[in-house]
């Protein structure tokens, strides 16, 4: 009878780490899991934000350039160029520098184009002084170059 109940006893404890070992190993994979769905979850987050960010420079750039492109062809005073500026980015203003003889449009400070104009022309009515001829159109920012042309103290018209 003793070897029958120690048969028994072993049999059931036997039993009962084989149920425990299954538990642990369970929740060994369930934190496993948790923990992996955690991390991938926070760098899938950040690697997500960072094309966004990098696909919205993309398409900012294209538009400044599509912007210039335009404006090479179609402008010739600085009236003008603000209507173009104002259609394809209504939330930024672009200003003029009348003692420069040109116009700047930023998006972001990365993201600019500097408009040169040959005259300055004052209406007599209002005295009102406008750029006129464009001559030409400055991309540097957008190849690379992010360095803002030198600007004296001067009267700014924003328009």
């Amino acid at each position: 009878m003793n070897i029958k109940l120690i048969s028994i006893v072993a049999t059931v404890l036997a039993v009962l780490i084989a149920i425990m070992l299954f538990m642990q190993k369970g929740n060994y994979i369930s934190q496993a899991q948790s923990h992996y769905e955690e991390t991938t979850s926070k760098s899938f987050k950040g690697s997500s934000q960072l094309l966004g960010f990098v696909n919205s420079g993309i398409e900012q750039n294209r538009d400044l350039w599509a912007l210039a492109s335009n404006a090479i062809q179609n402008v010739k005073t600085a009236k003008q160029m603000a209507d173009l500026e104002s259609k394809a980015f209504p939330s930024t203003k672009g200003s003029n520098s009348i003692s420069q003889k040109t116009r700047t449009f930023s998006l972001t400070s990365d993201l600019f184009i500097v408009s040169t104009f040959a005259n300055v022309s004052e209406d007599p009515k209002t005295q009102v002084k406008t750029l006129v001829d464009l001559q030409s159109i400055s991309v540097d920012a957008l190849l690379g170059n992010v360095a803002k042309p030198a600007t004296e103290s001067e009267e700014v018209v924003e328009e």
